[in-house]
Order: structure tokens, then C-alpha cells, then sequence
């Protein structure tokens, strides 16, 4: 709830779906403990250690696909760490992949 909360208000619903429906960024739909493909061909686990740099420092790993720079804001600055982690707990509960 407290996630839910934040991902409201910090405006990640601009461009971050929970439904996996394709947006400017990446849906948080079944993308934890995944393989997650890089821009630069590389691929990082998502976990919450990749989570929490995507928050902090958005290019530091670009998900492929999607643009540089799209996410500007300075959540350093506006999340604390415990936000943060209410943030994570929320992707985290939209688990990975429906296996068929």
C-alpha cells in the first residue's frame, strides 16, 4: 500500500504501467528475479539491487528498448530510503513472468 502510495505521488505512473501494458519506461508486470537485457547488449539481474540504482541513477543501466535520459528526476533528493523501499516492495509483489 505504502508503494502503491508512492508510485502515485512520485509520478512513476507517467511512465511505469504495473499491468505490463508497454509505455516511455519499463512495466514493473513480471520483471523481479528476471534476466533483464541492457542497451548495451549486457544483461542484470532484476533484483533489488538493480532496482534500487534504476531509481537512484536511471542510465547507469539502460533497460534495451527505451531512451536515455527520459527520467529526470533527482530521486536521490526527493525519496528517502525507506520510500525507496516501499517502492521495491510494490515491483517485487508484481513478481516475475506467468509461467504457461
Amino acid at each position: 500500500e505504502a508503494g502503491m502510495k508512492i508510485y502515485l505521488i512520485a509520478g512513476c505512473i507517467a511512465c511505469h504501467t504495473l499491468d505490463g501494458t508497454p509505455s516511455t519506461g519499463p512495466s514493473f508486470a513480471g520483471m523481479w528475479g528476471t534476466e533483464r537485457k541492457l542497451a548495451d547488449g549486457s544483461t542484470v539481474l532484476y533484483d533489488e539491487n538493480y532496482a534500487r540504482e534504476s531509481i537512484l541513477n536511471p542510465n547507469a543501466k539502460l533497460a534495451a528498448g527505451f531512451a536515455p535520459d527520459l527520467m529526470v528526476a533527482n530521486f536521490a533528493e526527493t525519496l528517502t530510503d525507506q520510500k525507496i523501499d516501499f517502492l521495491i516492495a510494490l515491483i517485487k509483489s508484481k513478481g516475475p513472468p506467468k509461467q504457461p
